[in-house]
């Protein structure tokens, strides 16, 4: 994905007074899907089935008559009844132009049948989420429960322990494939169909502010040269394996950045470990 063009979504959504509401929206009800928010995989490998379901495809069904013309964004399954997101990627849609859209969980290969769809009922944005990019993350609610898939499991609030420096962490998405060199992004675009994943070291956030000043503690850094998520990655996870406990933590959401891969300019993601963030997924989870 094209991080570059992730920021100049939100910045210029924030600029439109959009409200941070649940369902509903200071966009039109009508008119065209909201825009593009970018971001894919880049200098990753393809993903055998299976091995993420908890993995969510956010399809726009405006967007085209096919589940790969239909990614608008990923997402991840934390609870039966909700799907984890960013909230720019929700942003400008209404109670109505909600009904348009689905998520399909469990689906490795967008062209394939595997998984669960299900129409979204609603949304949720976090009611700080801000201009600058911070508190990216939103919540749609399914209007049945997906009962056959387990949820990722989410780091705890307040925690920090799985965020030390160098530590690889995973992000995972059908998004962009190229590399992207800076802000807006360099333009090529391959898309893939299989689902890419990318191991990437998580970057201290002294040295994230270099590249990002307004950066805070509601972000999480991670990337390297050649190795970022990108255009289309949006709102998916980034997460850490366990493999002796075949168990995954998922401790960001795929939210901005400057280009893709660039020299200097890691991934930006929301940190699901801040107590703001992190409180307020956890409850809505459950419900």
């Amino acid at each position: 994905m094209n991080r570059g063009k992730r920021l100049l979504f939100a910045a210029m959504t924030a600029a439109l007074g959009l409200g941070l509401l649940t369902g509903t929206s200071a966009a039109s009800p009508s008119g065209p899907p909201p825009g593009d928010p970018g971001a894919l995989v880049v200098g990753g490998t393809p993903v055998p089935d299976g091995k993420y379901p908890f993995m969510a495809t956010m399809q726009d069904a405006r967007r085209g008559p096919t589940a790969y013309n239909r990614h608008r964004c990923g997402g991840s399954l934390v609870g039966p009844r909700v799907v984890l997101t960013a909230a720019h990627c929700v942003e400008g849609y209404t109670a109505e132009t909600i009904k348009n859209v689905s998520v399909i969980v469990g689906r490795t290969q967008l062209s394939a049948t595997q998984g669960e769809e299900r129409a979204v009922a609603g949304f949720e944005i976090h009611d700080k989420y801000a201009a600058d990019g911070s508190y990216d993350v939103a919540l749609l609610f399914l209007a049945t429960p997906i009962t056959t898939i387990k949820p990722i499991q989410l780091v705890t609030p307040g925690t920090d322990a799985l965020e030390r420096p160098g530590r690889l962490v995973t992000g995972i998405g059908w998004g962009n494939m190229e590399a992207q060199p800076g802000f807006p992004g360099g333009g090529v675009v391959n898309r893939p169909d299989r689902l890419q994943e990318v191991d990437v070291p998580i970057v201290s956030n002294d040295e994230c502010a270099v590249s990002y000043p307004d950066t805070s503690d509601r972000d999480l850094c991670a990337g390297r040269t050649g190795k970022d998520t990108c255009q289309g990655d949006s709102g998916g996870p980034l997460f850490v394996s366990l493999p002796s406990r075949n168990t995954f933590i998922q401790v960001g959401v795929v939210s901005r950045g400057q280009g893709c891969a660039a020299i200097g300019y890691p991934g930006v993601y929301a940190k699901l470990s801040n107590v703001e963030i992190g409180e307020y997924i956890s409850p809505r989870a459950r419900s």
